[in-house]
């Protein structure tokens, strides 16, 4: 039997970031989710989607933008 005191539940951005917090705090934790990990974002992209903010904001821990505007707002690949 597997035992730990911190379970995440979800491994979408929200949950990955915090998985990664923890892990760089040190302490045990396990990702629940209930398909692949970020299989959403693979599978059924929107295709009008644009984050409401600058390029420079949006990022997971450990990854900042690196693109050329920094200014703007992203948009998925079509």
């Amino acid at each position: 039997m597997y035992r730990t005191s911190v379970v995440v539940i979800g491994a979408g951005q929200a949950g990955l970031a915090v998985s990664h917090l923890l892990s760089a705090a040190g302490a045990e934790h396990v990702v629940l989710e209930r398909g692949r990990t970020a299989a959403r974002w693979d599978n059924h992209p929107w295709q009008s989607l644009r984050l409401p903010t600058p390029n420079w904001l949006s990022r997971l821990p450990g990854h900042r933008y690196r693109g050329p505007d920094p200014a703007g707002f992203s948009a998925p690949p079509r």
